[in-house]
């Protein structure tokens, strides 16, 4: 599958969890950045350019909802999705996220969700004005 190697940050307190999503990620052609809680999330999302965030919602220290939000008012453009083993969350915990799926999900549609995510960012002015010079010059050459 040929992607543009947009980068991943996933962050989960449970290590076979994190690696798992991290190896399926990068199989499927994303660059992945991981992290093993919300502080070490935080920090990773401050230093490094990232294009969405997969995140897990139960967590020592700091829960996903937390995190999301402090990361919403960091750059309010990254999506990000929580993850959970619990379905449903109360609404009030999903204030700060862009998409919400339970852990037990199969992988394709965990990838389906990310590429939707990815597909729905806005896009910067510079982006829509080249998007429209494109396609106003491919009507001329046509």
């Amino acid at each position: 599958m040929s992607r543009a190697k947009a980068t991943i940050l996933c962050i989960d307190d449970h290590w076979n969890g994190l690696i798992g999503r991290k190896m399926l990620l990068e199989q499927s052609g994303y660059q992945v950045l991981e992290a093993s809680d919300g502080d070490q999330g935080l920090k990773l999302f401050r230093s490094h350019s990232v294009d969405a965030v997969v995140l897990d919602y139960q967590m020592p220290g700091m829960n996903g909802d937390v995190v999301a939000a402090k990361m919403k008012r960091l750059d309010s453009h990254v999506p990000i999705m929580l993850l959970s083993a619990y379905e449903p969350l109360p609404k009030n915990k999903l204030r700060s996220v862009d998409s919400f799926m339970c852990k037990s999900q199969p992988p394709a549609a965990l990838l389906s969700a990310l590429d939707d995510l990815l597909g729905n960012r806005p896009k910067t002015f510079f982006s829509r004005w080249l998007d429209h010079w494109r396609s106003k010059n491919q009507a001329v050459t046509h």
